[in-house]
């Protein structure tokens, strides 16, 4: 029996990807905080605070002009190193684990929609009229935050060795609940992004319906945006219930999936809640904050699920090589 002088001089064995998980979970907080303060910069109309020019500041590199300048430029500034994070992660990943189809994937859509909402904010910047591109600039935030998230999900379930474990397929009828909920996604996160570029929700300040205008046909009509926005998230409730209900049906099956089922649930009542607050508080940039933070998750969680319901997705494979070592 070995002595605990002889134990206590034993090498530590390494934990074998920690480091690519943990800086993926860091480059997912990241991305988070580029959400999140984009979104600050909406709502406080800061988004022209540099102006028309990109990518410096008034022709500075580190401008101190007023604060809405400061929150544009701190916002470029933190976007342009979590996209060298994001480069970097998704290199790294695929350097080490290019056999693995979820990480392969989804390193290349992270990566992907980072440079494609670099292209998109300078795009919003130089256009005279960017309200519609601040909508799609949101939602490809949303694609690249939650493609990142599940990156570094995967990564920790292969540090883990969950890889090895292969799950009973989804029932269809939460396949489709679930597809239908990440589309409708899109439209509710496009729809909300829209009424914060365009100022729509100062015109609406009662809930849940508005006693202060008169909506009409047309998305020019503040109050007609305002209150679609209202209904979108309504249809979401209804969509996410059954999309519970399903989930709880297949919970012998899909644990994991019932799981996120209640999450998703759960997310989509705070979200309704905190579009309450957000009017009862007159548009309050922390009640703002509070929103787009809770669409962030909730938007993500539905991702997760999405790839849940995909054909052996979730399930990292490894090489048949490491499979055998593992059982030898």
């Amino acid at each position: 029996m070995q002595s605990a002088r002889t134990r206590s001089r034993a090498p530590r064995q390494r934990t074998p990807g920690l480091p690519l998980a943990a800086f993926a979970a860091l480059t997912t907080l990241g991305l988070f905080l580029v959400v999140v303060l984009g979104f600050v910069d909406t709502a406080t109309n800061s988004a022209l605070g540099c102006g028309r020019s990109f990518p410096l500041c008034h022709g500075s590199l580190f401008p101190t002009d007023n604060l809405k300048t400061i929150i544009e430029w701190s916002h470029r500034a933190l976007a342009g190193a979590v996209g060298l994070m994001e480069g970097a992660a998704a290199v790294w990943a695929w350097i080490r684990d290019w056999h693995v189809i979820e990480v392969r994937v989804l390193a290349a859509i992270g990566l992907g929609f980072v440079v494609i909402e670099s292209v998109v904010g300078a795009l919003a910047v130089l256009s005279p009229e960017s309200e519609a591109l601040i909508a799609v600039h949101l939602g490809i935030a949303l694609t690249a935050f939650a493609a990142t998230a599940l990156l570094a999900w995967a990564l920790w379930g292969l540090r883990a060795g969950d890889g090895a474990l292969r799950r009973h397929r989804a029932p269809r009828a939460l396949v489709l609940w679930t597809w239908t909920m990440m589309i409708f996604m899109y439209v509710a996160v496009y729809v909300g992004a829209y009424v914060a570029g365009t100022d729509s929700g100062v015109a609406c300040l009662t809930w849940p319906l508005c006693s202060t205008g008169r909506a009409t046909l047309s998305l020019a009509n503040p109050v007609t945006v305002d209150l679609l926005h209202r209904f979108i998230a309504l249809v979401a409730g209804v969509i996410a219930t059954c999309l519970f209900v399903q989930a709880r049906r297949a919970r012998a099956v899909r644990p994991d999936l019932a799981r996120l089922g209640h999450a998703v649930l759960a997310l989509v009542v705070l979200q309704i809640l905190s579009g309450l607050v957000l009017v009862l508080t007159h548009l309050a940039l922390e009640a703002d904050v509070l929103h787009v933070a809770l669409a962030t998750v909730l938007f993500t969680v539905v991702a997760a699920m999405t790839l849940g319901v995909l054909p052996e997705a979730g399930s990292p494979r490894r090489k048949p090589a490491e499979i055998h070592s593992a059982a030898g």
